[in-house]
Formats: C-alpha cells, sequence, structure tokens
C-alpha cells in the first residue's frame, strides 16, 4: 500500500478582514443671506488638497457697495456657519485681515478720511449658536463691539456641545456710518478679508 503526502507541502492562511479606519474631521460651511442669493461655501470645497481651507468670494459680511452708507444709515449682514464634519470642535475663530481703502486716506481734495481708523464706519460682530442670530445667548468670547474695522483674533471655545457635528450658529455684522461722519469720508470703498477658523 502506498501514497504521498503531497498536501503537507503547503500551509495557507487567508487573512479574510483587513480594515483601516481614517479620522474624523471638521469642516465648516457658510451660508450667506437670502440677499446674495443665499450662497453657500465650504472649507472643502478646495477639492482632494490636504488642507482643509477655501477662499470664499461669494458672501460679502459688510453687505457689499450696491448701497452705499450715508451717514447715520447700517446694514446688517446674518451668516450661518456648521460644522458638516464628523468630528467636535474645540474652538471658533475669526481673524481680520488688514483694512483698505480707496481712495487711500489722505489722497485727493479734500484730503480723504481715513475710515479704517477713525472710527466713522463701524463695525460690529456677535455669534450665537443656532441657525438664527438670537442677542439674548450670543457668545461673550467672539464678540466685536461697534468700532472701526477690527484688527485682533477673537476665539469662542465650544461650550455644551455647540460646536459639535452637525451644530449651526449665526453671526451677525452690523456695518454702520457715524451720523456725525464728515464730508471727506464721501466716495470711499472700504475693504477687509475676514477669516474663520474652526479648530477640532
Amino acid at each position: 500500500m502506498t501514497g504521498t503526502l503531497s498536501g503537507w507541502t503547503t500551509a495557507i492562511i487567508t487573512n479574510s478582514d483587513n480594515s483601516a479606519v481614517t479620522a474624523s474631521a471638521v469642516i465648516l460651511q457658510e451660508t450667506g443671506p437670502g440677499s446674495q442669493g443665499t450662497p453657500v461655501c465650504r472649507s472643502s470645497d478646495g477639492g482632494q488638497s490636504p488642507v482643509n481651507s477655501y477662499t470664499c468670494t461669494t458672501v460679502n459680511k459688510y453687505g457689499g457697495t450696491g448701497s452705499p452708507l450715508f451717514p447715520g444709515d447700517s446694514r446688517t449682514v446674518d451668516i450661518v456657519f456648521k460644522n458638516i464634519g464628523g468630528a467636535p470642535a474645540t474652538s471658533f475663530q475669526l481673524a481680520p485681515g488688514t483694512c483698505l481703502q480707496s481712495p487711500a486716506a489722505g489722497s485727493g481734495t479734500p484730503a480723504a478720511a481715513d475710515l479704517c481708523v477713525n472710527g466713522d464706519l463701524r463695525i460690529s460682530v456677535s455669534c450665537s449658536p443656532g441657525t438664527s442670530y438670537s442677542l439674548g445667548t450670543a457668545w461673550s468670547d467672539l464678540a466685536y463691539a461697534a468700532a472701526a474695522p477690527p484688527s485682533a483674533t477673537k476665539s469662542h471655545t465650544a461650550s455644551g456641545g455647540d460646536l459639535n457635528a452637525g451644530s449651526s450658529w449665526a453671526c451677525r455684522l452690523t456695518v454702520a456710518l457715524a451720523s456725525g461722519a464728515g464730508v471727506t469720508g464721501q466716495g470711499i470703498t472700504v475693504s477687509q478679508p475676514l477669516t474663520w477658523t474652526l479648530v477640532q
């Protein structure tokens, strides 16, 4: 009686369940007011870049140049932010960029006023949890009182899950021209970049 034991010349293990998972991230979504066509921008709109950052040109938080301000006028723009990522955030911050104006301060006749610093043009910013702005629940740590265009960075620290995945918050920006603004402030266009950052 003869035979072979060829089935013992190999040894096989098959791993049938091999998996990995990527970490969840915060993704910031911004929705502008209906008066601007309800534009939406997301930090992920930059495509497949490893940087979760996008420059949004469709939401004008100072209201734009279509309706010039006269002394005593003001305009309000409400923006809604949402964490559409899968991770909770620990903070939300606003970093104002450099205020610029055209024509430049001191140019022309009469010499143009410096609306970026003299306080005639006043900007205020306030944010509250939820999809509609509410002064009664506004965050105290991210608020700019009515004053010349801001320059300091301010940050809101998450509280009670208000920056969790799926959470929304609304920010109200008010731009006003002082009733006592001088005629040297006429015909000036002011612009300022604002950078909003959601931190995991």
